[in-house]
């Protein structure tokens, strides 16, 4: 008979109750293990975080110091692998306007940041109210200024402002971090972050190294309104420790009862001389540079004065470029300012000033005249003897600048070869683009960046006139960007691209923010689904209906992201549909000069071509139909017949029978929609066209039917040499 085992004791059998005495030690124990857990937190808390003042330390602070890591007593720099920064732009002048080496553009998500010794900045919301952490921040700034710790500084802000944005509520969409920037402490840390990263903690040394320039940034770093300014304009092209340099030089010459007054102008000559401003007059090759000094001062002199157009105050730094960027000196512009027939002209509409202006035929025709020619090319001089439609640009363009009127001045080339016209903005601020622009197919103009002296469309010009700046849609959409600047320092890709997405949908008229967006979206690869690049293209597209440059440039993502996941009838269907939205513009266009892009027809006609050359089978038959339609819609405008025939003939080049197609279609174009007829400057157009028509006879081996055309090109240079003998 076996002994019976032993019962195991049940887990789910309950315990006996405490006794009294258990229950009389843990009422005593649990308040002094509270107290300890408290105690030794707030002694953590104040270990970890920079010193108090003496006069508001306490016997905690006292405790904490024996816990304190040397490194914040004695706030040493924070060692880090620094993000590899492009070198400043280095610019390269010629005499009529400056040329800049473009940077290389920047990661879209920055390297991963080491370990840092130093706590970063608190922009939690208790701390947001907190006016020590405020002053905490402007002393360390001040001891940066000093020391050039900047590396140090900017980890610590983007390292506790990310926590901060990461914090709010993703359902507030673009109103996510509006009650962020209702602090000023972290409007200061953010400004200060975005601040530092452009400009570079190398160029804040070198700066610093000016006392002039040390005893500014003092001030401006403490000042987040015209941070915010500076880092929401100043463009890739930009040398941003010049900048500071010329900035501090315009702080240091206001009289004390201006200071703070003409900020934005300030920023805007600080943005435009950057680099050197210099120029040639047409009648002299002497260079004349412009000093940044003597301009700001000539604004803010006559502002003061009252004798400019407007309240130069009120204008953005944005418009402001197109304003102090001008090729003349400061004794035109004061001659312009005691010319009664412009002063009669302060209420903003500066469309008269163009045809003040004399046109000189003799200059085009080169005949014999009695006339009197240039001399020095003066703004006086030319309203005395007269000039052309280039003296008619310059002439209405600066002294629209001397007024304190932004102004461009605008080039194309149409139906009667290159023109020039000017561009300004109105007193509802609206871009007026085509004073002084022909009616034939001057529709394409281009002009210079004061800012970067980059050549750049002339929608980029009437794009800051864009209704959607005068709101506050705008500076919410840079504040988003600002955000994503951010994250992007933390290495959170998927927080920056949020913020960007957001930034896109606070204002879609934002070139820069869509631009950022689409380079974000790129950094993730194949990681971005197809489905989001059709929203973004498709979102595109409809933000800038009246915009068809901006329509290209979807088209561009569309090509480059959307066309591999496509089929081949879905690519041509694409190409098709935006060659026919232009052509239809063309067409429906009533009453004033023709606003559709010739240029954009021709690049969505070379984006068929591309597509229809992937399958070589079908390439010859439709490429050929294509051409033939485009020739036949665009024929009245000959800069873009004469590329189309380009693009047609690198199409069937090598091939015979396509060779002749080619000729016989060019030729038949130009007979039933083309002559020689008109004013002296389409003569000359259609005989440079016709040289380009012969050139490619000659390359097709059909020299002979060439000839016919040579008679032709014959017919209309003596109608132009009897002209010179008149």
């Amino acid at each position: 008979m076996s002994t019976p085992r032993p019962k195991r004791p049940s887990f789910q059998t309950p315990p006996e109750g405490f006794s009294t005495s258990d229950k009389v030690s843990i009422a005593l124990l649990l308040p002094a293990l509270i107290g300890l857990a408290w105690f030794s937190w707030d002694i953590y808390q104040r270990a970890h975080q920079p010193p108090r003042p003496a006069n508001e330390r306490g016997v905690m602070d006292n405790v904490a110091d024996l816990f304190r890591p040397q490194s914040t007593t004695t706030t040493p720099e924070v060692v880090v692998q620094k993000d590899k920064q492009p070198e400043p732009v280095v610019v390269n002048e010629v005499p009529e306007k400056p040329v800049v080496v473009e940077k290389p553009k920047p990661e879209i998500v920055a390297e991963t940041g080491p370990e840092i010794t130093l706590a970063p900045y608190p922009f939690n919301a208790p701390d947001l109210r907190d006016p020590q952490c405020l002053a905490t921040l402007r002393a360390d700034t001040k001891s940066r200024i000093k020391d050039g710790k900047w590396e140090s500084h900017y980890d610590r802000l983007k390292y506790g402002l990310y926590p901060a944005l990461t914090a709010t509520l993703k359902s507030d969409g673009v109103l996510r971090y509006d009650r962020l920037w209702e602090s000023h402490y972290f409007a200061v840390g953010m400004t200060q972050a975005n601040f530092v990263k452009r400009v570079t903690p190398k160029g804040l040394r070198n700066a610093c190294s000016d006392p002039k320039v040390a005893a500014f940034l003092g001030e401006l770093l403490a000042n987040p309104e015209s941070l915010e300014r500076f880092v929401v304009n100043i463009k890739d092209e930009d040398d941003a420790e010049k900048a500071l340099q010329v900035w501090a030089d315009l702080v240091a010459d206001d009289p004390k009862e201006l200071k703070g007054k003409y900020v934005n102008l300030q920023i805007a000559c600080a943005l435009v001389f950057d680099h050197k401003l210099q120029w040639t007059r047409w009648a002299s090759e002497e260079p004349f540079t412009a000093n940044p000094l003597a301009r700001y001062q000539y604004y803010r002199n006559n502002a003061e004065r009252h004798v400019l157009a407007d309240d130069i105050t009120k204008l953005r730094p944005f418009e402001l470029v197109w304003v102090v960027g001008g090729h003349v000196t400061i004794e035109e512009m004061n001659w312009a300012l005691e010319q009664t027939k412009l002063r009669s002209l302060n209420d903003h509409n500066w469309s008269p000033s163009y045809g003040m202006i004399k046109y000189r035929m003799d200059f085009v025709t080169g005949e014999k005249t009695k006339l009197p020619m240039p001399k020095e090319g003066t703004l006086a001089e030319i309203l005395e003897i007269g000039g052309i439609c280039m003296h008619q640009a310059h002439f209405a363009s600066n002294t629209a600048h001397a007024f304190g009127i932004p102004a461009a001045y605008v080039t194309g080339e149409g139906n009667r070869g290159g023109h020039a016209w000017f561009a300004y903005l109105s007193k509802e601020h609206d871009w007026n683009m085509n004073t002084g622009r022909y009616n034939d197919g001057y529709a394409c103009g281009h002009t210079s960046d004061p800012q970067t002296g980059k050549t750049i469309g002339e929608f980029e010009v009437e794009l800051l006139g864009d209704p959607q700046r005068k709101t506050t849609r705008y500076d919410k959409c840079r504040r988003l960007m600002m955000a994503a600047e951010i994250y992007k320092g933390n290495t959170d890709a998927d927080g920056q691209r949020e913020a960007l997405q957001l930034a896109c949908e606070s204002a879609n008229h934002c070139l820069e923010a869509w631009r950022a967006y689409a380079e974000c979206l790129e950094f993730f690869g194949e990681k971005i689904k197809v489905a989001e690049w059709k929203t973004v293209v498709a979102d595109l597209r409809r933000a800038f209906a009246e915009y068809p440059d901006l329509r290209a440039y979807a088209d561009e993502l569309e090509e480059k992201h959307l066309f591999p996941s496509m089929t081949e009838e879905e690519r041509y269907m694409s190409c098709r549909t935006a060659y026919h939205k232009l052509i239809s513009e063309k067409k429906n266009r009533h009453g004033g000069y023709d606003q559709t892009r010739y240029d954009l027809i021709v690049k969505a006609v070379e984006r068929e071509t591309r597509v229809l050359k992937a399958n070589p089978q079908k390439a010859g038959v439709q490429l050929a139909s294509l051409y033939r339609e485009s020739l036949e819609e665009l024929a009245s405008h000959l800069p873009s017949f004469r590329t189309l025939l380009e693009g047609y003939y690198q199409s069937v080049k090598g091939n015979p029978d396509n060779e002749r197609l080619f000729l016989s279609e060019m030729e038949r174009v130009f007979k039933r929609r083309l002559d020689g007829t008109g004013d002296v400057f389409r003569m000359k157009t259609v005989l440079d066209l016709l040289n380009v028509m012969e050139g490619y006879f000659e390359k097709c081996n059909d020299v002979e039917r060439g000839k016919r055309l040579q008679k032709e090109a014959d017919k209309i240079q003596k109608e132009l040499d009897k002209l010179k003998k008149q």
